[in-house]
């Protein structure tokens, strides 16, 4: 199982910094195909606990925003800023008696949790927010959106792993014993040193501001376990172990992903926060 996951892993890893690196139409791509495969399992795990939930809709909303955002086409996103609601409340009208609020209270948690993550993803390799931070930038050896996208991967990484070899070597603990139990504050700890260290050393051999590289080190660091819980209740909740089997040793996407999916957006509003 360790060997399958460490294959999968470094495979998986070198593929997806080959596909950042090149951008373009191949990391659309991939994004699609994430992003559409997290909101899958997402519906699968809230059926398993018995609610209905809009896949398709969804779904071709979900690849609407990000060809709109892909276009920058500001129009298209007020539009369907605004659709996802009606359409959500118009269901529970119309189908009174079979559709109860909750389960459009699913599905909008879902369409955030999954969709805010990955789109925050392809905002920060289109290199925009960069052009806020051209001082920055004067000697940084990446473009922007190379670099931001990057900078919050690795960070992740090292949040992932650090925390786990400090929870194997020190962990006595327990961080969320009800959520899950194999976390403990050690691990967390550890997690969390790393996570800044790799932030600090990308930044510093990148040549980027130590400041700003410290502080999205930061974020990520409190930012990454939470969605690593976050998918962990809704496990739990959902009374599923894996949210899939797509990537062997380590489960579905959204298994794979969890950390991305709130770092990413909180990342993204610093860096125009901060511009």
């Amino acid at each position: 199982m360790l060997v399958t996951r460490v294959i999968s892993g470094i495979v998986g890893g070198g593929a997806a910094v080959f596909i950042i690196y090149e951008g373009s139409w191949l990391f659309f791509a991939l994004l699609s195909f994430l992003m559409l495969g997290g909101w899958i399992e997402y519906t699968k795990l809230v059926r398993a606990a018995g609610e209905k939930m809009p896949c398709g809709t969804i779904a071709v909303w979900l690849l609407a925003v990000l060809f709109a955002l892909a276009f920058n086409s500001v129009k298209g996103l007020t539009l369907l800023a605004v659709l996802l609601p009606f359409f959500l409340f118009l269901r529970t009208v119309f189908k009174y008696g079979r559709i109860r609020p909750v389960n459009s209270a699913y599905a909008l948690y879902g369409t955030v949790y999954v969709g805010a993550g990955f789109i925050a993803m392809f905002a920060l390799r289109s290199g925009l927010i960069g052009s806020y931070f051209r001082d920055d930038f004067a000697a940084v050896m990446l473009d922007p959106g190379r670099f931001f996208m990057f900078l919050v991967l690795f960070s992740v990484w090292a949040s992932d792993t650090f925390a786990y070899f400090a929870g194997r070597a020190f962990g006595k603990n327990k961080l969320c014993p009800a959520i899950s139990p194999g976390k403990t504050l050690e691990g967390a700890l550890g997690g969390f040193v790393g996570t800044v260290a790799v932030a600090l050393i990308v930044s510093l051999v990148f040549r980027f501001s130590v400041l700003h590289g410290v502080i999205i080190g930061l974020i990520v660091a409190i930012t990454a376990p939470l969605g690593d819980l976050t998918e962990s209740v809704l496990k739990r909740t959902c009374g599923v172990k894996d949210s899939g089997a797509l990537i062997p040793g380590h489960g579905g996407i959204l298994d794979r992903f969890d950390s991305l999916l709130i770092a990413a957006p909180a990342v993204y509003a610093y860096l125009v926060l901060a511009a």
